[in-house]
């Protein structure tokens, strides 16, 4: 017997743990679920599967089941059982970070990936957030995997949402400014990092294998005061961390 909880919006989510290993058992209950939710009027069923569970994705899909979404080992499928029921959006984003570090002595910190498909011969240090990881601790992270350098943050200058990008997902690029705490290079991802260096911004600017879009984004933050992240004392259950920048 499959147990379930409500959701927000007339659905019920299966319990993973009430999931019988059984296939056959599994078919019986995905069916006894269906027909009583008709009943009961239910919008939707949520249902999350794992890879090892794959023949139990099969039968879900062909009851009518789709796929949500999806991480490496485990899928969540949706059931519609109204017709045009409300389904919240799957992820639709992947989140990079840049950081511009601009030392005591006017230069700015730069890397080279060993990879690289920019037309600009160096780029701002930066990279992909991580699971569960919020904008200032993905930023601060990724200057130093990259560089070395130590950094605080002081305030985003910039944000770039694109589509398509990797996966026929879009793409948000959110740049900060990053203050120094230290400035010697020692490059820790040797294997995405070919090296890192303090570039004089007066070279920066005039350099001719530099993309005018990473030169607008220094000009930017030299130039406005951004938005800092604020004090947010305000408590939201379940929530590992709460950033509001303004």
């Amino acid at each position: 017997m499959l147990e379930t909880k409500k959701d927000r919006y007339n659905g019920l989510i299966i319990e993973t743990e009430s999931i019988s290993s059984s296939i056959s058992e599994f078919k019986h209950s995905l069916q006894t679920l269906l027909e009583q939710s008709k009943k009961d009027k239910i919008a939707l069923l949520w249902l999350d599967l794992t890879t090892e569970q794959h023949e139990h994705i099969a039968f879900a899909l062909l009851l009518g089941f789709e796929f949500h979404n999806c991480e490496a080992t485990r899928t969540t499928l949706t059931f519609q059982v109204t017709k045009n029921a409300y389904i919240p959006v799957p992820p639709t984003h992947t989140i990079g970070v840049g950081a511009v570090v601009i030392n005591k002595q006017n230069e700015l910190l730069m890397v080279r990936d060993r990879i690289h498909t920019s037309r600009s011969i160096y780029k701002l240090p930066g990279g992909m957030l991580e699971d569960a990881q919020s904008l200032e601790e993905g930023v601060i992270r990724e200057v130093w995997e990259e560089t070395g350098i130590k950094g605080k943050l002081v305030k985003m200058v910039a944000i770039l949402n694109s589509h398509p990008f990797t996966f026929n997902k879009s793409n948000m690029y959110v740049v900060f400014q990053l203050e120094a705490l230290s400035e010697e290079i020692n490059v820790i991802d040797t294997h995405e990092i070919e090296f890192a260096l303090w570039m004089p911004l007066e070279k920066f600017f005039a350099h001719d294998e530099m993309s005018t879009f990473q030169k607008n984004l220094v000009q930017a933050t030299l130039e406005n005061e951004g938005i800092s992240l604020i004090e947010y004392d305000h408590a939201m259950v379940n929530k590992k961390y709460v950033e509001v920048y303004g």
